[in-house]
């Protein structure tokens, strides 16, 4: 990033933050936590701003999506809906039921979001979900653009940066709709832990991990961020959570088991194409089809 463009990214942030500033004034004695965007900036890169972000990722209870939504509303931010899919009522339903992640609340001139997300995983997982009240309980202050907030301590940091990740990189909706393998995601991972080694040990991560049973899918993210950075530091790492079921899941895509295809192409081929549609459209099913224009019309306003 240009001198410029960092300089425009941090205006743009600054704004966000302190737009947001009562908000998160009126919860700092609740459970919450910022997270990607800023705090990752920070905890990976040392630096506000190190990218622009588009909007404000929190992770919240599920017990307090009503009071965040009736105090987003009272501070002049509205949900965003598409013409594709204007039933409010029926797309929070949706997204309640079948995703991790709230309708984006957005301000006036819509130049930003807040996302909230009351789940670490996908809609489509199959396992035991993550208690996000416990997950949440030891979150630490931050200051961003002088706006305290809270995020995450490191180590928990890690674990929702990599399940968001693996996410992206097996969801067939996003794999056929937007980049969603790329270089950016895996150097993110890399410098969270090579500028955060006391705090994320591979001990510590991988005893929450295996307390959070989400071991193979930490795997899985390291191990694609080893085919592009090659450290010593970072195999420790993948060595400690290589499992035969994390390694088996190398070779596919998609969130659930009746959902998932192998890759027909390798890593540096995803990595490289921008077109990621190109790679999958000959293994999908009508079922398959049928969901990615679904959820473009609810989470994308767009129709095939």
């Amino acid at each position: 990033m240009s001198e410029a463009d960092m300089w425009d990214a941090k205006l743009h942030n600054t704004i966000m933050y302190i737009e947001l500033k009562k908000v998160l004034q009126a919860f700092e004695n609740r459970r919450y936590a910022v997270v990607k965007g800023e705090p990752l900036s920070v905890y990976a890169y040392n630096q506000n701003g190190y990218r622009r972000s588009k909007d404000i990722d929190i992770l919240i209870s599920r017990k307090d999506i009503s009071d965040w939504e009736i105090l987003l509303k009272k501070n002049n931010l509205q949900p965003l809906l598409y013409d594709t899919f204007p039933d409010i009522r029926k797309n929070r339903i949706i997204r309640l039921t079948q995703s991790h992640q709230l309708i984006p609340y957005v301000n006036d001139m819509k130049t930003f979001s807040i996302d909230l997300n009351f789940d670490i995983f996908w809609g489509e997982y199959e396992g035991k979900r993550i208690d996000i009240e416990e997950f949440l309980s030891d979150a630490i202050e931050m200051k961003i653009y002088g706006v305290k907030v809270k995020t995450l301590p490191p180590v928990k940091f890690m674990i929702q940066l990599l399940l968001h990740h693996y996410k992206d990189m097996n969801s067939i909706f996003l794999l056929a709709t937007r980049k969603s393998i790329n270089y950016d995601m895996h150097k993110d991972v890399y410098y969270l832990i090579k500028n955060n080694i006391d705090s994320i040990s591979v001990d510590y991560l991988y005893e929450l991990s295996k307390k959070y049973d989400i071991i193979p899918y930490v795997f899985y993210v390291l191990y694609y961020t080893g085919q592009i950075f090659s450290d010593p530091i970072l195999q420790k790492y993948i060595d400690a959570f290589r499992t035969p079921e994390g390694e088996t899941l190398l070779a596919y895509y998609g969130l659930c088991s009746k959902e998932r295809k192998r890759w027909k192409y390798d890593f540096k081929t995803r990595l490289e194409k921008d077109n990621m549609y190109d790679l999958i459209k000959d293994d999908l099913n009508s079922k398959d089809k049928e969901k990615i224009a679904f959820n473009k019309r609810v989470f994308m306003g767009m129709e095939d």
